[in-house]
């Protein structure tokens, strides 16, 4: 009896899954949604960093997420918050894509190894980089934490 009644209950749990449609791109790796209750939540991409605004790449990158995903219906899946009190989570939209995924496929973020033991996301950031594509394009790209760190 206590197994159907916590079935009964499980639609209503929830697993840190929030959904909404995608309404500002901040920059590559930060997007705002408002949710079915017309809530905003300021969304920053989980275990990879994209350019900095002042690093090159930086708007191919902010222009691939929008390219990606404004305006469209995501779901993330939350990981926690930062500092800023941001959402850290995956972004998945159109039918299994993730937008973490994608920016690595096209070169235009690194692989956030401080936050992320993702073999997968190592393994597309290689891949990227053996095939010359994105930021790997340039000589010594700078990494953006170390961006931060040293130009801010």
């Amino acid at each position: 009896m206590k197994i159907l009644w916590l079935c009964a209950l499980l639609p209503l749990i929830s697993f840190g899954q929030l959904k909404g449609k995608v309404v500002q791109v901040k920059d590559g790796d930060t997007v705002v949604i408002l949710d079915e209750d017309n809530q905003q939540h300021v969304i920053r991409v989980a275990d990879i960093d994209c350019p900095e605004y002042a690093q090159p790449f930086s708007k191919v990158a902010k222009r691939f997420t929008s390219d990606e995903i404004y305006l469209k219906l995501v779901f993330v899946e939350e990981k926690g918050k930062d500092r800023y009190g941001r959402i850290i989570g995956f972004i998945n939209y159109d039918s299994g894509k993730n937008l973490s995924e994608e920016l690595l496929k096209k070169g235009l973020a690194w692989h956030f190894k401080k936050y992320s033991t993702n073999s997968e996301f190592s393994t597309l950031e290689s891949l990227a980089r053996q095939m010359n594509i994105g930021i790997w394009t340039m000589e010594n790209p700078i990494a953006p934490w170390i961006w931060r760190r040293n130009y801010n």
